[in-house]
């Protein structure tokens, strides 16, 4: 099912903060910025080499860390900044998460975020240890 390990999320209060820090006291390299405006976030992608071909980190922020309909907000307000989910690619997004759901899990398909990306499924963390977990097809 699971091909591997995409990236893992840190949600945030400040990305720029976050990525700066992360690149000078890590070395690690900004690659993609994005705005994605369904899940009202701001991501920013790094990595050691600046490249999807290799493990990622996602910095998070939510746009408008007021609005508490937002997830990211909610839980950025109630927890803190931190680890919050881990993404990986699969083969067959809808068939995994089929599966995954007949298993008792609770699954949530959820639209591509940008044009030419394929859906997507989140895992709740009750049913991962207390972790989300994404899935993608890349």
């Amino acid at each position: 099912m699971t091909n591997r390990i995409s990236h893992i999320g840190i949600l945030v209060h400040y990305a720029d903060k976050a990525v700066t820090h992360w690149t000078e006291a890590f070395g690690f390299k900004k690659f993609e910025d994005r705005r994605i405006e369904v899940e009202g976030i701001r991501s920013v992608f790094i990595s050691v080499g600046g490249s999807w071909d290799e493990m990622v980190i996602e910095i998070m922020e939510p746009l408008d860390k007021s609005n508490m309909e937002n997830a990211l907000s909610r839980r950025l307000a109630k927890v803190g900044e931190g680890f919050y989910h881990i993404c990986l690619e699969v083969d067959d997004v809808e068939g995994s998460g089929r599966a995954l759901s007949d298993r008792g899990m609770t699954v949530l398909m959820r639209d591509p975020t940008e044009a030419g990306a394929s859906p997507r499924w989140l895992v709740h963390p009750k049913d991962a240890n207390g972790v989300m977990v994404e899935a993608i097809k890349r």
